[in-house]
């Protein structure tokens, strides 16, 4: 649903031909939550994303998404404005620090639009610009989330490796496939 008081949302941070990207606005907290609450989402997600995924869940993400310094956690929304899913990046950490995480998903209605790879280019191609210490961008993806894979082939991502069962999600192991993007790799795209 897209919010009926658009003056108050805040301004988009990417515009594309397929997506949004803006910081969340606490109108955002119902659609996200209509949308996030679905275990073919969080199956492949953080053991922190919650399934169920409540109203109180996604309040209290968009108001730690909005005061995060620097703001770093985006929604992506349609070009018409309805809720497509949330993006974001995890800063690296000492000798890391230039080596940041990227993460994503999108909402089930919203799948095979190309919504994804549109939002993951272009947000790749924002971060390095905004962050110029910024060398890297990794992202792991859960070992059977072949769609994620074509995600971030096709935004431009180097597929390096797998850590040999390296994740546990709701008691089943399994292997995490690594994928990178550097700064000059972004020129090529």
């Amino acid at each position: 649903m897209a919010s009926t008081n658009s003056e108050s949302l805040p301004a988009p941070i990417i515009t594309t031909d397929k997506c949004i990207i803006r910081a969340f606005s606490l109108d955002d907290a119902e659609p996200m939550a209509a949308a996030a609450n679905f275990p073919e989402i969080s199956m492949y997600m953080r053991n922190r994303f919650p399934h169920p995924y409540t109203l109180e869940d996604s309040k209290f993400w968009v108001d730690f998404c909005v005061k995060g310094t620097p703001m770093v956690n985006f929604g992506i929304f349609t070009v018409d404005g309805n809720f497509a899913g949330s993006i974001g990046l995890i800063p690296g950490q000492d000798v890391e620090y230039r080596t940041w995480e990227v993460g994503y998903w999108i909402a089930k209605h919203q799948w095979g639009k190309g919504i994804a790879t549109t939002a993951l280019r272009a947000f790749s191609a924002w971060a390095f610009k905004e962050f110029p210490e910024l060398l890297r961008l990794e992202a792991g993806v859960f070992e059977g989330n072949n769609a994620s894979m074509k995600v971030l082939e096709k935004a431009g991502y180097v597929k390096e490796g797998i850590r040999r069962k390296a994740i546990c999600k709701k008691d089943k192991v399994l292997d995490q496939v690594r994928f990178s993007l550097l700064r000059e790799d972004i020129e090529g795209l």
